[in-house]
């Protein structure tokens, strides 16, 4: 019965780990996604600054 708790104490640790790790990856994604729409912003308005000169 012993190893059976830690087993399933150790599949706990596991699984956090795991939703954790799933949370910052959806973080990052939305961080990323946010930096290349300024990034795309910044680029047009550059070109519309060169056309009108």
């Amino acid at each position: 019965m012993g190893k059976l708790t830690e087993g399933l104490k150790i599949a706990a640790y596991v699984a956090e780990i795991v939703m954790a790790s799933a949370v910052v990856i959806e973080l990052v994604g939305k961080c990323g996604g946010k930096v290349k729409t300024k990034a795309a912003s910044v680029e047009t308005g550059a070109g519309e600054a060169a056309e009108t000169e």
